[in-house]
């Protein structure tokens, strides 16, 4: 798994309560662990999951490393793919092809047991050859797939997003620099908690509070919230975790069209950074005889000789601190249930810091 395990960990316990039995490495663990981790083991199957983009190309990478190693090349070890970033295409179209064993797209969590068994029961070859025809139709599909034109970048860059400098005045922020709060109030933060994701971590559909009343999911909804609800007052009455931010104004425009030069103070001197930005290249539709701006972030930001003085913002925030802690009393205790609800919780309450 990568930076957000949730839902590897419920992966984990789903297939454990199958009779299977399931080495969790954790989160960013280096492909050259991974491998020889399930040589010593002995494993029947490898998964991955990821939720940020970067996972993409490192499974693509364990494809590979699997093919150049006869342990798995021979054996043809199946290897899972699933997370938020991953889809049947992507796995189809980009990982597939670099591991000649199955390589199967789990969707999600419930479906983990399901596939584990098809490819470990006396006919995995039929569920394989299934599972290869389909990628081979989607890889018919996707290379026919009409490609979208291409604008140059100089004619994207005189497309870009008409903003009139001259009749703006940006706003100027209260301060300049940084700061930091340190254990902010999670009672504060509860305020902002947007459930909606809360229930998704447990594959319940829904918006909230209306999957509270779902004449299919409603019952455990209900339950899993009350849960939420309860070790929620226990972590923040029994200071289980705490949360930190920093945010960051700095004087900045835009240079070189596309970029965002943020200076050190308000004399413009001195450039602390430069963000580089891309600009959208697609061509763009044209309504009313005008076509689509080709927007780059850039573009929102006042350019350096325009006469404006433009600031930009940046924040990061987390309500993690101390998860890790409580997380292994949990899993000591054999209660994943709560370790995950824990995780979830603290998913929660760094959103609604950032809110």
């Amino acid at each position: 798994g990568d930076v957000h395990d949730i839902g590897k960990n419920i992966v984990t316990v789903v297939l454990q309560c199958n009779n299977f039995e399931v080495v969790n490495m954790g989160v960013m663990v280096p492909c050259h662990e991974i491998l020889a981790r399930a040589k010593v083991e002995g494993a029947d199957i490898v998964g991955l999951s990821g939720l940020i983009t970067p996972s993409l190309e490192e499974m693509q990478y364990v494809a590979g490393e699997m093919q150049k190693d006869e342990h798995f090349r021979i054996k043809k070890i199946p290897l899972l793919i699933g997370g938020a970033t991953t889809s049947r295409v992507h796995t189809a179209v980009k990982i597939a092809p670099h591991y000649e064993g199955p390589v199967v797209y789990v969707p999600d969590a419930s479906r983990s047991v399901s596939v584990a068994q098809s490819l470990l029961s006396e006919q995995a070859a039929k569920y394989i050859d299934e599972i290869n025809a389909d990628y081979d139709k989607v890889r018919t599909q996707h290379a026919n797939k009409k490609q979208v034109p291409l604008w140059p970048l100089p004619k994207a860059r005189a497309n870009k997003t008409p903003v009139d400098w001259a009749n703006y005045l940006p706003p100027v922020p209260k301060f300049i620099g940084r700061r930091v709060f340190k254990n902010f109030d999670l009672t504060e933060l509860t305020k902002y908690i947007d459930w909606g994701p809360f229930f998704q971590t447990w594959d319940l559909a829904g918006p909230f509070p209306a999957i509270l009343k779902d004449e299919v999911v409603g019952t455990e909804a209900v339950r899993v919230y009350a849960d939420g609800q309860r070790m929620l007052k226990r972590l923040i009455e029994g200071r289980w975790l705490s949360a930190s931010g920093v945010v960051g104004f700095w004087p900045a425009n835009t240079v070189n069209d596309d970029d965002i030069a943020l200076y050190t103070d308000e004399s413009r001197s001195e450039v602390a950074m430069t963000w580089y930005g891309m600009r959208q290249q697609t061509e763009k539709q044209v309504i009313d005889g005008v076509p689509r701006p080709s927007r780059c972030l850039a573009d929102f930001v006042a350019p350096a000789g325009s006469g404006r003085k433009d600031y930009v913002g940046m924040f990061a925030v987390t309500a993690g601190l101390g998860v890790e802690k409580k997380e292994k009393f949990f899993i000591d205790d054999l209660d994943d249930y709560s370790a995950i609800m824990l995780k979830a919780l603290a998913d929660r309450l760094a959103e609604a810091f950032a809110e």
